[in-house]
């Protein structure tokens, strides 16, 4: 019986953990692997005092990239410890920061091993994106020493380096990537150049991600007065560093030139929904009657909340896949994005939803104007081509038959 060994900081806290989870559940109840898990996160104190310390030392360098940066200087022990297994076992590595594998220990990884990138950390500096504003793509051509932007000590240099070292020219490891725009950009950098790197985006479950439109908005009108000629706009908010990709402050900024290019009559039968954050109750946000929902952590209910919703802004400047998006589609409801980034591959322009000019805060605020403008036959069709999108690109049947692919590729890399 294969095994499949998962290690991640967690399994519970946040995208990249969630995603790994699912690849846990496809290996166990799908493709029928024995699994066994590790994360960090559940480390010891003294392994916390020392993430403390990698975390404080990034501080040394001040950068124009304002998103997490992380220096990982240290390994979790007892991911070193899984690293020795028996066959046939595959490591499978998903979220490795907050110093779940140090930079130092990146040529322990196991032949055969399977790594995926939930972002493009792996091979940048230490930044866990690229500045999307910054054409000069070091990671594709070499991080210079110091650089025109940075201060400090050259922590993207030097972890950049490192991880160079420690990767370059393996050929006995398979990276995983949930996007074409990040197969793109890994098979162009410095890091994974001449790596072998796999399409394998991340799976929906189309069985809990469905469309419930009617009875949806029913409660939905139950429990907010909301009118049968009303149009509900939906997105989510992320706090922090997250805020910035998320793109709150260009949505906010589209709000305000919607709300000008609207008349009266239109403008008022305009709602939002938001979800995430802790923030409950009705406000205004942009001159907009706003419903804020906090944080929704059941699937079924959160699939509800796309469903009842005429349309769901994604409005990131990056995303390494679209997972809002992709259960938004899911769920019969239609998507406006950025046209950037992994979002490409899940909001197909005037197929699956409507695609803005890339950062540009107008593009975005004239395509929610185009889709509040639509005839309800239109939209209708892009709800069905996303659901139909969705589930022939990213269900589980179809994600379950490339993850088994990949794993019977590496248990043949392996040297035992």
């Amino acid at each position: 019986m294969v095994n499949i060994k998962f290690i991640s900081f967690s399994f519970y806290k946040g995208g990249a953990a969630i995603a790994a989870l699912k690849f846990h559940t496809i290996a166990k109840n799908i493709l029928n692997y024995e699994v066994t898990t590790l994360a960090s996160e559940n480390a010891n104190k003294v392994h916390f005092l020392k993430r403390l310390i990698s975390y404080s030392l990034q501080y040394l360098q001040r950068t124009k990239n304002p998103i997490k940066h992380s220096l990982n200087l240290f390994s979790y022990k007892k991911v070193i410890l899984f690293f020795k297994t028996t066959s046939p076992t595959v490591i499978h590595l998903h979220w490795i920061n907050n110093d779940t594998l140090s930079i130092f220990d990146l040529n322990k990884i196991p032949s055969g091993s399977i790594v995926t990138l939930h972002d493009e950390w792996l091979y940048c500096g230490s930044e866990h994106c690229y500045n999307v504003y910054d054409q000069s793509d070091f990671f594709e051509y070499g991080y210079p020493l110091f650089r025109r932007g940075n201060f400090g000590f050259p922590w993207d240099y030097f972890t950049w380096r490192i991880k160079a070292k420690n990767l370059s020219g393996r050929s006995d490891l398979i990276y995983t990537v949930p996007s074409k725009w990040m197969f793109d950009r890994a098979k162009r950098s410095v890091v994974l150049k001449g790596a072998d790197i796999r399409l394998l985006p991340n799976p929906i479950d189309t069985d809990v991600f469905k469309p419930n439109k009617p009875e949806a908005r029913e409660q939905l009108r139950l429990k907010i007065g909301l009118e049968s000629k009303d149009f509900v706009f939906c997105f989510g908010v992320s706090g922090g560093k997250a805020s910035i990709l998320k793109g709150t402050r260009l949505l906010a900024q589209a709000l305000y030139l919607l709300k000008v290019m609207l008349n009266d009559d239109v403008s008022c039968r305009v709602k939002f929904i938001c979800f995430g954050g802790k923030q409950k109750g009705k406000a205004l946000y942009a001159g907009f009657e706003t419903i804020y929902v906090g944080h929704i952590s059941a699937p079924s209910t959160l699939s509800d909340i796309y469903s009842a919703a005429d349309c769901v802004v994604v409005p990131s400047l990056v995303e390494s896949f679209g997972q809002v998006a992709a259960e938004s589609l899911a769920s019969g409801t239609p998507v406006i994005s950025f046209a950037c980034s992994g979002l490409t591959d899940i909001v197909l322009d005037k197929q699956t939803g409507l695609c803005a000019e890339a950062y540009s805060a107008s593009s975005l605020a004239e395509q929610m104007r185009s889709m509040l403008t639509m005839s309800v036959q239109d939209r209708a069709q892009l709800s069905l081509n996303g659901r139909k999108h969705v589930i022939k690109q990213f269900s589980y049947p179809v994600i379950a038959e490339h993850y088994k692919e990949i794993i019977e590729d590496a248990l043949n890399l392996k040297n035992y």
